[in-house]
């Protein structure tokens, strides 16, 4: 695998083990393929959730879905990740672009139970 560029799964429909390994990936290794909306940096204010927290979220293997993957009509494959980061229980949406061939993702919103 190049460090340039990640590795994408060919697969439909998008299972949570594939959708959760790719995200886990793009945290730690390529995080510059993580694209935050204004709207969730606006919520992360809000919020009071930091970076760290988003990203310790992204990287968890004990973080869990609560919804989706589901295909949206563009072809993004939405869902959300709810864990623990910083003594927060944090959910997350995220949406997964191209995760065949070229991943990256974008955080569409966060809030804190």
């Amino acid at each position: 695998m190049s460090k340039s560029k990640p590795q994408g799964i060919y697969e439909f429909p998008l299972t949570e083990t594939t959708a959760k390994k790719i995200i886990n990936e793009l945290a730690e290794n390529y995080t510059s393929r993580i694209i935050w909306s204004r709207h969730v940096k606006e919520r992360m204010v809000e919020r009071g959730v930091t970076t760290g927290q988003i990203l310790t979220l992204l990287k968890s293997k004990r973080s869990v879905f609560r919804e989706g993957p589901y295909e949206e009509p563009n072809g993004d494959w939405k869902f959300n990740l709810k864990g623990m980061a910083a003594g927060k229980v944090i959910e997350l949406t995220i949406a997964l672009k191209n995760h065949h061939d070229d991943p990256k993702s974008i955080l569409v919103t966060v809030w804190v139970d």
